[in-house]
């Protein structure tokens, strides 16, 4: 994604690319899938995906939570939250998915039980992570190459 993405947001009404990096694998996967973004128009809901500017990256994650002056979001495949997201950072929502040939339902029972599962397993996913990456790091000091 490039810096044009506003602009062509304002002038076009839509933005369609392919997906770079792993955060919201499984439903995104890189190098195959395709999303449509179309401009915000009033806030943002629980679930929703969003397109946001950090710094100059742009991040497409999931909204796991609406407070009054900001959101709270995460990546499918992340367990690193991120606070502060103010509607000003905000320049689309995720409307459409081509996962290869077939386009992805947004508004099917099967997604949005999908995206409820994701942010509902947010903490047990960051417990878990954190438990592996302890347990992994026991077993190498345990059984590691002896200098």
């Amino acid at each position: 994604m490039n810096k044009d993405i506003e602009r062509i947001l304002s002038e076009e009404g839509v933005y369609v690319s392919s997906v770079v990096g792993s955060s919201m694998y499984p439903m995104l996967r890189e190098g195959r899938d395709t999303v449509a973004i179309t401009p915000v128009s009033g806030r943002l809901k629980k679930y929703d995906v969003a397109l946001y500017r950090v710094g100059e990256k742009y991040v497409l994650h999931r909204v796991v939570r609406v407070l009054s002056d900001s959101y709270v979001c995460c990546g499918d495949n992340c367990v690193v939250p991120e606070k502060g997201i103010c509607d000003g950072d905000v320049v689309g929502v995720l409307e459409k998915v081509w996962q290869g040939e077939r386009e992805l339902d947004l508004h099917s029972l099967r997604y949005r039980f999908y995206s409820r599962r994701k942010v509902l397993g947010f903490l047990p996913r960051k417990i878990w992570r954190r438990l592996y990456g302890a347990i992994s790091r026991r077993i190498k000091k345990l059984f590691g190459k002896k200098k």
